[in-house]
């Protein structure tokens, strides 16, 4: 008889404990989802960037635009074709 407020006591200490602990792992998956959330946006943004300096890179890079920078701002200009030397490759005139 006098087991039964013991074993009573243990069980409900065990609900106590097991309640703390649903708790504890609620609010830790909470917390990894709130971090899951803010990573994933920051990935959202960097891959947007991404994209944009691609398409800046790709406009930066033509043809026009660094021969027009060539002209204008270095002063560069075509060399007549009487100044001009082609040179081939060994390997370029072993195919033909």
């Amino acid at each position: 008889m006098t087991r039964f407020p013991l074993l009573i006591a243990a069980l409900g200490l065990l609900v106590v404990v097991s309640a703390i602990a649903v708790v504890e792992v609620k609010h830790q998956s909470r917390s990894l989802f709130v971090t899951l959330e803010a990573l994933q946006d920051e990935r959202d943004r960097l891959n947007t960037e991404w994209s944009r300096l691609r398409l800046e890179q790709g406009a930066l890079a033509t043809h026009s635009r660094v021969e027009r920078i060539a002209r204008e701002s270095l002063d560069l200009r075509m060399p007549d074709t009487d100044r001009m030397i082609v040179i081939r490759s060994q390997a370029a005139g072993a195919g033909q």
